[in-house]
């Protein structure tokens, strides 16, 4: 009783091809979202919550996801060095990891009191990053040599220290940071759509080593807020391999391919995808259903 209470309830029953179907669907995500530099969490969870997984359930089985994609993105910012900014990410860590907590706690009464003001809020929270994929898509640039003024731009604007070693911009990202990791724990997502704007402008360092660093906390970040999901037994232990397994291949697979497509299309088109899946979420999927059936009766 206890054992099963702590690893989850099996969503799949045993299905080898729905795996083999997550498996799929999480390897384009991580093909997408290595691609765009976005969370896996911001696709996966809104359409583990289309289809029918409860929110605490679709919440719970994304984060312990995030917890390997985040390690596995890590290790391959680790290789180069000076990418990410371990000192600052520490600090910040601790912010996120506090705000995961609250996160996760304020997921589980949300969807079990009030379930359907949680797909609303779970909505209308996530929509302003569809619509931005949308209109202010990420453009990704490439160049071959590193000129001086590119090394410049990785440079890191220091001021003062205030707090034991650590500078302003440190201390001040690291608080914000607890908003990055309430959401986290919240919304099932991983936080970097929030973390790394705050690292940038905050935090006063380059776009590639706040991407680097959002991973590094967001290994923290997605543990804390898994945590409280696996004791309260929301999470499917079986979907959650097969989408790590996927998301994992994916990832892989984004980088080498991201110079071939064009992301700004690509980032459009989710968005809209995003945006349809989430106000199905928002409206219900009841609704929905006789949305469609009204309008065959109009032309019926």
């Amino acid at each position: 009783m206890f054992i099963s209470q702590i690893i989850g309830d099996s969503f799949l029953g045993g299905d080898l091809i729905l795996g083999l179907f997550f498996t799929i669907f999480a390897i384009i995500v991580g093909l997408v979202s290595s691609a765009l530099g976005i969370g896996g969490g911001f696709i996966t969870t809104p359409f583990l919550i289309l289809i029918g997984v409860e929110p605490g359930y679709a919440i719970g089985t994304v984060l312990f996801m995030i917890i390997f994609t985040s390690l596995s993105a890590t290790l391959a910012y680790s290789r180069k060095d000076g990418l990410i900014e371990y000192k600052a990410g520490s600090l910040t860590a601790v912010f996120t990891v506090i705000g995961a907590l609250f996160g996760s706690v304020s997921s589980t009464i949300l969807a079990n009191q009030a379930p359907e003001l949680f797909r609303l809020f779970f909505a209308v929270f996530l929509i302003p990053i569809a619509i931005k994929m949308i209109f202010f898509p990420k453009k990704k640039k490439f160049t071959n040599n590193h000129s001086n003024s590119d090394k410049e731009s990785e440079e890191i604007e220091h001021d003062e220290i205030i707090f034991i070693g650590f500078e302003r911009r440190e201390v001040f990202s690291a608080i914000i940071g607890l908003v990055a990791g309430f959401s986290s724990g919240l919304l099932g997502i991983g936080g970097g759509v929030v973390m790394v704007p705050i690292l940038v402008h905050v935090g006063k360092i380059s776009i590639h080593k706040a991407a680097a660093t959002s991973m590094f906390i967001m290994i923290f970040t997605s543990i804390a807020g898994a945590f409280i999901k696996i004791s309260n037994g929301q999470i499917h232990p079986d979907l959650s391999l097969f989408l790590v397994i996927g998301i994992i291949i994916g990832a892989q697979i984004g980088p080498r391919l991201v110079k071939r497509i064009n992301t700004v299309h690509l980032q459009r088109i989710f968005g809209f995808t995003m945006i349809v899946a989430l106000i199905s979420i928002a409206i219900g999927r009841e609704q929905i259903i006789e949305i469609i059936r009204s309008i065959f009766n109009l032309f019926g």
